[in-house]
């Protein structure tokens, strides 16, 4: 089993050699002699930076649960999650051009039961890439959110957002947000 994994991270480590190579003459258009040798120099640098990192990866007895990720499910999130971008940058932009400026802000303190880290993590970015959130803390199942106004935080209350980023890890989305708390702050304006 041991000569198994070392073989394939070997293979791995060859196929990923080969790919950033390939990538880096794409990139570069030049073919002479100095440009491939800084491609082998940027590649290697790569890998030798990359390499405890893989070789943990590679340890592991269990498949990581990064790797978990639907990749289909991900292909149809992002444009999702896009959307979503935009229907907040709207709704920020209407709100601080209004005259009255009608913006109450509320931290949110919500858990989650997505049970990996990586999901913790976009789930966290996807929050703070939406106009009118941030993640502000993430420990352990639980998050602390800053929203802008009421309607910023709806897609998280609900569940929406956290919902999404469980079906990416084939998780049902119903089972995945817990005890949220509300805590209104003031404007200051």
């Amino acid at each position: 089993m041991r000569s198994f994994r070392k073989t394939n991270f070997l293979r791995n480590t060859i196929i990923q050699a080969v790919l950033l190579m390939i990538f880096w003459l794409l990139l570069s258009g030049h073919y002479d002699l100095m440009h491939i040798s800084f491609g082998i120099f940027s590649v290697l640098l790569v890998i030798i930076i990359n390499y405890p990192l893989r070789r943990h990866l590679f340890a592991m007895e269990e498949q990581s649960d990064a790797l978990k990720l639907s990749l289909l499910r991900l292909i149809f999130y992002i444009p999702w999650l896009l959307w979503q971008i935009v229907i907040s940058s709207v709704q920020v932009a209407l709100v601080v051009l209004h005259p009255k400026c009608p913006i109450d802000p509320a931290l949110l303190r919500f858990r989650t039961r997505l049970g990996n880290l990586s999901s913790k993590v976009i789930l966290g970015n996807s929050i703070t890439l939406t106009p009118g959130t941030i993640t502000l803390e993430i420990e352990k199942d639980e998050f602390l959110v800053h929203a802008l106004m009421d309607i910023s935080s709806t897609g998280i209350i609900d569940g929406t957002l956290p919902g999404q980023v469980a079906k990416l890890y084939q998780r049902r989305p119903e089972q995945v947000l817990g005890d949220v708390e509300v805590i209104k702050t003031t404007a200051g304006l």
